[in-house]
């Protein structure tokens, strides 16, 4: 019977009826030992993946690297006694990306109680980083949880997590299909699984990031022991350039390039010293050479190291393997590598220490796999579309942030994928460009690729260690799929070493300065010390091609994410020369702003024309004031190509940002296409991910909103129809802001005429009535509550007109004593704040802002982040604090536009969703409602000698304080039939308002439809 790829269920259950059938009637041949592996595969498991979907023969005719199924000839190996496969039968992929192992065995051997074979399945799951494996033998069906680190001692049923017998299949398969079909995969069955207590807490690359950081601290400590006179940088880099061949050198054992076990029959320094050279001989590419590692001929290493380090790379001692390890996930692991260093001690003792800038951000976190290969696509994938071949072979791209060289191994796949599917379109396929794999499988040959890494493929990066990482990751994914018998064909066909040396491809250097920065500090070149830590990199003399070509054909990278703080406190030489007059960029001394937005403009500044930029950034710039002058010069240099809004999904672990890819064109392009992606489980879904496409001439320095047509047309609507921003007829005064509310606010606990009596911990103070204010303090409420004041604030200043003035220290002594010994008991604390003003108090205030706005003022308070509108009404003048994000915001009016006026029409649903079109976004739903989002609200203007007008100003007036004094009103109703039509008045109040305001501005019930849910940003699908 001929077996056909099933596309859905009922498929899958009438085909897979007829393999159980055919399994049953064969049982007792079939369990005989005669009846083999590979018997089994061709009979059973190559139908049984058919029959969910899997293209197992590939007749889809897709390249190597987008082949659904892989599968690996049998190849023997004797570990323990035993003997067992070395790869695994079945690699089940989707777009590229790997999803499963399967594991084949035959049907005499019990998978469900031998240990061996279960290892086996989970060491390869653990080893390629995904959450299951398969083991099958067609009798029986096992999933395992491989988020555990395999022993060997483990018993089969050890982090199992489904098993099926083929007699239940049919019964179960709705079960089987979620966890094993194409379908179901794709949609991201396998990631939304719960496992519960099987979960590991040691990944794979969690475990062997550990297990190098510990070679490399006792290889350290070591070479210290035994060689005098290294500096740390002479034993990082040490360090580093030896862990590096190692492990080249042990991933291709498992690969068969090299012999088995080759490293663990090292007893000596010396020997590993020969193996070296032969490595060099043999590999070329800088990798092994000796005038660059002096080093390491000279030093001494005891054996015993080195044997202790090698044991841990072999079965059984080691729990992984190497053959299904690629280059992305040593990549990954290397860029958490690199945030840490070695550090000698005056006594020349060993530690290995983050980074200062990696502490500062909460350490490395690699941008994850899938996010890199979308940023290619979406950068690469119309340059290609749109030259021909013998053109691209000349593309040169780029990512001047390399790091560990995540990004530049998927450009070096997208080029190898895109150079196959050319040769096999060719009506005769070239050998010299092609390799046979096995029947019908073709992969580029290692001449290919070897054009692709020194032709098409350049990195920058200011960290010497993470060049040498990008170096070895690239030179790993060269000899992927190569084995001894293609690398030796490879050495006597064309005379070449078998890896191409990429020194003038990736390359170290500071990505932003150049020698224009020697203009600006005319001292530093005398500087070492300077130099090492700035490290210029002038880009036409390392890249003479620029001088031809006018820039890269593409950029693609993850910049890093450094707020101005940090960049001051870390790097101050070249903050300051960005914001100097020889700085290339648009930043002023004034300008606050990231450090990835100088990548941006550094970027499109290295572009060719018709170039592009493709880049994963935090979106925030799109809409803040800092990023009006990145959002004029991406503008007015590029067209915006493709967006991906991310919005508050979360890509990075443990971090709090929120991003975009961002794809810019050096070219005139009319549209930009833009994806709003809230849910990242579907493994499709920037293929099925809606497309809204905008016109780009309506983007500039101003704020990038993107929402639907309908609600754009709305908003313009009604700016320009007699409205007024909210800045001109309101103030919105920040919070005061203490610098060290813990200190300044209190709770009473009890009170007397005089004093304030408050506990901190486990100790009472207490504080004189006269200087201080009540205060709001964090406090959650709905719109129209009341809200009353629940601490107190110190407030160490005195009010005359609208000048506020510190109490100087002897009346504050004077006349507040205990106020005065409250506070020197945290004057260490309040000293290391930074405080605005001329000879400032240690006492009073970091910031001087509103110390005056609340006196005697009536005024709208409000959340920054909320999920809706949530503003109140305070008559009672207590005091609060606020910054830029918060807690809360006021808005003060001393113009005839009331503030119930004001604040009945924020409430509308249609100006609340012009604030939540252009905020930045939080977890939760929240979104900001900070100054600058919202005080160019459109708010309709009232000719107050009209009297029509002026009676629509005092309706809404009335009908917000009606709704203010029944929601009051409800908070002391107990009953809940009372609650229930008290609740009515409330909904009938809020529907005359909306009412109101609908008729000020005119709106109909289409224009509230296109801004309620999703309709604010929704749009139909564009092909």
């Amino acid at each position: 019977m001929a077996y056909k790829i099933c596309q859905n269920i009922d498929e899958c259950r009438e085909q897979l009826k007829v393999l159980v059938d055919a399994f049953g009637n064969g049982y007792v041949d079939y369990k005989k030992g005669a009846y083999s592996e590979a018997q089994v595969r061709i009979d059973f498991l190559n139908p049984l993946l058919k029959s969910f979907g899997w293209d197992v023969d590939n007749e889809a005719r897709k390249t190597q690297l987008y082949r659904e199924v892989i599968q690996e000839e049998s190849i023997d190996v004797e570990e323990e006694d035993k003997i067992t496969k070395k790869n695994p039968d079945y690699t089940l992929k989707q777009f590229g990306q790997r999803s499963l192992f399967v594991e084949a065995k035959k049907v005499s051997i019990n998978i469900t109680t031998e240990k061996a074979p279960a290892f086996q399945t989970r060491r390869y799951g653990w080893s390629a980083n995904l959450p299951f494996s398969v083991l099958t033998n067609f009798e029986h069906l096992v999933f395992y949880d491989c988020t555990v680190k395999p022993e060997l001692e483990d018993l089969a049923s050890y982090n199992r997590y489904k098993s099926f017998c083929y007699t239940d299949f049919i019964d179960n398969l709705e079960e089987l299909y979620s966890l094993l079909s194409f379908e179901a995969i794709k949609s991201g069955s396998l990631d939304r699984i719960d496992t519960g207590d099987l979960k590991g807490e040691e990944s794979f690359d969690s475990h062997f990031l550990n297990q190098i950081e510990n070679w490399r601290k006792k290889l350290a400590e070591n070479v210290v022991e035994n060689n005098a006179g290294l500096s740390q940088d002479d034993i990082n880099f040490l360090i580093q350039r030896m862990i590096n061949k190692i492990i080249f050198l042990r991933i291709c054992e498992d690969r068969e390039i090299e012999k088995y076990e080759t490293l663990k029959s090292i007893s000596t320094y010396d020997e590993l010293k020969i193996l070296f050279v032969a490595s060099d001989k043999k590999y070329n590419s800088g990798l092994f050479s000796f005038i660059e590692d002096d080093l390491v001929q000279q030093i001494t290493i005891d054996d015993q190291i080195l044997i202790d380090i090698f044991s841990e790379l072999y079965y059984p001692v080691s729990p992984y393997d190497f053959s299904v390890i690629d280059s992305d996930i040593l990549s990954q692991i290397y860029e958490q590598y690199l945030g840490n260093k070695i550090e000698l001690a005056d006594d020349y003792s060993v530690s290995i220490v983050q980074e200062p800038e990696v502490v500062a951000s909460n350490g490395v976190v690699p941008t994850p796999k899938r996010i890199v290969k979308q940023i290619v696509s979406e950068t690469l994938d119309k340059l290609y579309a749109e030259a021909t071949f013998e053109d691209s072979l000349f593309f040169r791209i780029a990512d001047i942030c390399c790091g560990s060289g995540t990004f530049l191994l998927s450009v070096f796949d997208y080029i190898q994928h895109y150079r196959e599917a050319y040769f096999l379109a060719q009506e005769e396929i070239e050998d010299d460009c092609l390799t046979e794999l096995s029947e019908g499988q073709f992969s580029l040959s290692l001449s290919e690729k070897h054009s692709i890494l020194t032709d098409n493929i350049f990195g920058v990066d200011i960290n010497p260690y993470a060049v040498e990482v990008t170096h070895f990751s690239l030179l790993l994914r060269l000899i992927e799929n190569e084995n001894a018998v293609s690398i030796q064909s490879f050495l006597d066909s064309t005379g070449q070493k078998v890896l191409p040396n990429l020194d003038n491809n990736i390359k170290c250097g500071n990505s932003l300065l150049d020698d224009d920065y020697f203009k600006f500090d005319e001292d530093a070149e005398d500087n070492d010390e300077l130099l090492f830590k700035i490290n210029p990199f002038n880009w036409g003399e390392e890249f003479p091609f620029l001088e031809d070509t006018n820039g890269f054909n593409a950029i693609v990278g993850n910049p890093p994410y450094v707020r101005i703080q940090n960049f001051v406190k870390y790097s101050p030489e070249e903050i300051e020369y960005y914001r100097s007059k020889h700085s290339p960029y648009t930043y002023s001394k004034k300008d606050l702003f990231d450090k990835y937005y100088l990548f941006i403009e550094r970027a499109i500044n290295l572009l060719c024309d018709g170039g592009r930029v493709g880049y994963i950034v935090p979106h925030k710039f799109f809409i803040v004031k800092g990023g009006k002058k990145l959002r004029a010069y991406i503008t007015s240099s590029t067209s915006l190509d493709r967006i991906i809004h991310f919005g508050v999904t979360q890509l990075f672990p443990n971090r709090s940002t929120y991003t975009a890819i961002v794809v810019f064109v050096k070219a005139e392009k009319e549209n930009l296409d833009f994806s709003r992606i809230d849910n990242l489980a579907p493994n499709d879904i920037f293929q099925t991910a809606p497309v809204i496409t905008y016109l780009n001439a309506n983007f500039d320095a101003a704020p990038w909103v993107f929402v639907s047509e309908n609600a754009d047309k709305l908003f313009k609507r009604i700016i320009s129809k007699g409205t007024l921003p909210l800045k001109a007829v309101a103030e919105i005064p920040v919070g005061l802001q203490t610098s060290a509310d813990p200190i300044y606010i209190f709770t009473p606990t009890k009170e007397d005429d005089t004093h304030f009596y408050f506990s901190k911990g486990d100790t009472e103070y207490k504080v004189e009535k006269g200087i201080c204010k009540p205060s709001l303090y964090d406090v959650s409420f709905n719109g129209f509550d009341t809200v009353s004041a629940n601490g107190q604030m110190i407030f160490p200043y005195t009010i005359a007109g609208d000048s506020a003035t510190v109490i100087s220290e002897a009346d504050f002594e004077n006349d507040y004593p205990d106020c005065w010994a409250y506070l020197n008991l945290f004057k260490g604390k309040l000293e290391k704040r930074s405080i605005n003003g001329k000879d400032p108090k240690w006492y009073q205030y970091g910031r001087s802002q509103s110390l005056t706005k609340f006196h005697n003022t009536d005024k709208i308070v409000f959340p920054v982040l909320s999920q809706g509108p949530s503003y109140v009404i305070d008559e009672t003048n207590f005091q609060f604090t606020g910054g830029g994000n918060g807690p809360y915001y006021s808005i003060t009016s001393d113009s005839n536009y009331s503030i119930y006026y004001i604040a009945g029409l924020l409430t509308h649903p249609v100006l609340e969703a012009m604030v939540k079109s252009r905020a930045s976004e939080f977890r939760g739903e929240y979104y900001s409602h900070g100054k600058q989002f919202i005080e160019n609200l459109p708010i309709k203007e009232i000719d107050f000698t009209d009297k029509d007008q002026k009676n629509a100003h005092n309706e809404i007036v009335k009908n917000v304080k009606s709704i203010i004094k029944a929601k009051e009103s409800l908070n002391g109703i107990k009953v809940y039939a009372k609650q229930r039509i008290i609740q009515r008045k409330i909904n009938r109040l809020y529907n005359n308002l909306f009412n109101q305001i609908d008729a000020l501005y005119g709106f109909t019930q289409d224009d509230i439809d296109c801004i309620i849910g999703d309709n604010l940003f929704a749009a139909p699908i564009e092909s």
